[in-house]
């Protein structure tokens, strides 16, 4: 937490740095007002939110959480572009300017913030290992706190960098990189700003200067398979192609009568006329897939997949366009084990069809 003084009370508020799903907090304290005013606008579109509060004594707080929630377009994010090369906006974090207005005067802060949440213990976006399945559309998601340039390895030969142009939250689109073994990117550390943020004890933001972001990942050249894609709590995409398995289709019923409407018993053409029916079916499908024998690490990983609320299909190209569809995954348990591989199953819940109403 940020602290400051204005108008004689003292303002507790966040740090450069939150997550849209950790508590956002502001305090207010020292002198009483009337009341305390607090608006959140979002810099990229201009849409603002404002509560105002009266003060309890001589204090009062705020959590913006919720508000900010709502700067966050699902259908908006979900648009990748996996023809463009080099980096592009994940729109997975928002810089919002937030304005602390009491009577007659008022205090104003920046805020960078991203999608999800942070758990007690976690580094933000720190050294990993990803698999790109190369023949399915994958992205790489890259946090940096100003613009600056990643640098590249193909097969342990360095190639053309990719630019950044400011702080945001990235999308690295590796088209027309052709890596046979192993693609590395590297966002080098700085000394004037931060990319590397640990989460440690409390809700702050500890920014590590000098630590450098280095993402290896390894090829895979399966061709066929349930290929997902998802929104981790970093606020990253994350992509794996799943082996499938039984596939369960639950037919129901929504609604449904047959009666005798008391009319004549004459059948014309075969078919007695005077009996009433309604019926409405629609049909549930669940499809369980597996990725056998992954290390602790992976599964960790993959385990995301369940937690997340933004989860799509990967359903062929159209034009040159890779196509997704929504879908869920079933809430159950997930046992990890202590051997050093196991298998990850889940259940996708597909999409309601509604089948026929008569």
């Amino acid at each position: 937490m940020r602290k400051s003084e204005f108008s004689g009370v003292t303002v507790e508020y966040p740090d450069m740095i939150a997550f849209a799903f950790n508590p956002i907090i502001i305090n207010v304290y020292g002198k009483s007002f009337d009341w305390v005013k607090v608006i959140i606008e979002d810099v990229q579109s201009g849409v603002s939110h404002e509560e105002s509060r009266e003060m309890y004594g001589e204090s009062v707080f705020f959590d913006i959480s919720s508000y900010i929630q709502g700067f966050f377009d699902t259908v908006d994010s979900n648009k990748v572009d996996y023809s463009q090369k080099g980096a592009s906006d994940s729109r997975l974090g928002r810089k919002l300017d937030i304005s602390i207005d009491v009577p007659d005067d008022s205090f104003g802060f920046s805020v960078f913030v991203m999608w999800g949440a942070m758990r007690v213990g976690e580094r933000f976006n720190g050294s990993r290992k990803l698999t790109w399945f190369k023949n399915f559309p994958f992205s790489v998601g890259l946090y940096s706190g100003a613009s600056g340039s990643v640098e590249v390895t193909v097969d342990g030969e360095p190639t053309n960098p990719i630019m950044l142009t400011g702080q945001g939250l990235w999308n690295l689109i590796p088209q027309d990189i052709n890596a046979v073994s192993m693609l590395v990117f590297n966002l080098p550390g700085s000394d004037s700003f931060v990319s590397v943020f640990d989460h440690t004890f409390d809700l702050t933001f500890k920014g590590l200067t000098n630590i450098a972001t280095r993402i290896e990942c390894a090829i895979d050249n399966s061709d066929c398979g349930v290929y997902l894609r998802w929104v981790n709590r970093h606020g990253m995409y994350c992509y794996w192609l799943f082996l499938p398995g039984d596939e369960t289709r639950q037919v129901v019923n929504d609604g449904e009568f047959i009666r005798n409407n008391m009319q004549s018993y004459s059948f014309i053409d075969g078919y007695h006329g005077g009996t009433g029916r309604k019926q409405r079916k629609s049909e549930n499908d669940t499809l369980l897939v597996c990725a056998p024998l992954v290390d602790g690490d992976t599964y960790d990983f993959l385990f995301e997949l369940a937690t997340s609320p933004v989860v799509d299909m990967f359903s062929g190209y159209q034009d040159g366009v890779a196509q997704w569809k929504g879908v869920n995954v079933s809430v159950e348990n997930y046992v990890k084990t202590s051997t050093s591989l196991q298998d990850f199953v889940c259940t996708i819940i597909l999409p309601e069809l509604n089948l026929q109403s008569l």
